[in-house]
């Protein structure tokens, strides 16, 4: 018999089909399709070509199999951006109780804001949609109850919760601000239109550092200036409230 005979024998594997030193690809077939396969592929698949690219068809490829065989484990694209986010939103630390209310909420905050930011093409859905899961409502409970401590009201709480919301969400849907270039050499030149200085003496002198928000930094410097103002509505909410608007 020879070598190529003996290697073809019965009971023989195919003899280049050579057995590697990662033993999570033993496994030849892909696992069961699944919900939470599907929603953690998703979320990849977002992270890596946007949110523009995820169609269920996509999808499907991604996990190679039929795209209607995604609808046996979520109703429709809705959902399973639905809980995309909510898988997103379990990424935030909920669990922080040391030092005051003040120092609690900050680290929610920044919690958040680095989770959003670590998924930043899913984080855009904000400004279209959406719908609150499990651990989005912990993150509100958690909110809400560290302002209720600090005093608020219900209703002051509720402004608050917003407020910080919004800022957080909305800080990812804003883009980084393209400078232009001269028509000559290409050369970033300005990030401004081109008006003669004289007439824009102020943002001359503060050009180098209007390069949008995600300058590193920008989140916690505007986050502070908020609760500083918190702090002090709710250490003379009558001076506060009697402010100019």
């Amino acid at each position: 018999m020879t070598l190529n005979d003996q290697s073809r024998a019965p009971g023989r594997s195919d003899p280049t089909a050579w057995v590697g030193i990662d033993p999570s690809k033993d496994q030849t077939r892909p696992p069961p399709l699944s919900r939470p396969r599907i929603v953690r592929a998703a979320l990849g698949l977002v992270d890596e070509k946007g949110l523009a690219a995820l169609t269920m068809r996509a999808l499907a490829t991604e996990l190679e199999v039929s795209p209607m065989a995604l609808y046996n484990h979520v109703r429709d694209k809705d959902e399973l951006v639905d809980l995309m986010v909510d898988l997103m939103l379990g990424e935030v630390d909920t669990s922080v109780t040391e030092g005051d209310w003040l120092t609690q909420l900050r680290a929610l905050v920044c919690s958040y804001h680095e989770a959003l930011a670590a998924h930043h093409e899913l984080a855009k859905v904000y400004s279209v949609r959406v719908r609150i899961g499990p651990h989005g409502l912990l993150i509100m409970e958690r909110t809400v109850a560290l302002l209720l401590a600090a005093g608020l009201s219900p209703a002051e709480a509720s402004d608050v919760f917003f407020v910080l919301f919004i800022y957080t969400a909305g800080f990812q849907q804003i883009g980084h601000v393209v400078p232009r270039r001269d028509s000559a050499t290409q050369e970033k030149t300005s990030y401004f239109p081109p008006l003669p200085p004289q007439q824009i003496p102020a943002v001359t002198a503060a050009s180098p550092h209007l390069n949008g928000p995600h300058r590193p930094g920008r989140f916690d410097y505007g986050l502070e200036l908020l609760l500083a103002g918190l702090q002090v509505k709710i250490a003379a909410p009558e001076e506060a409230a009697a402010a100019p608007q």
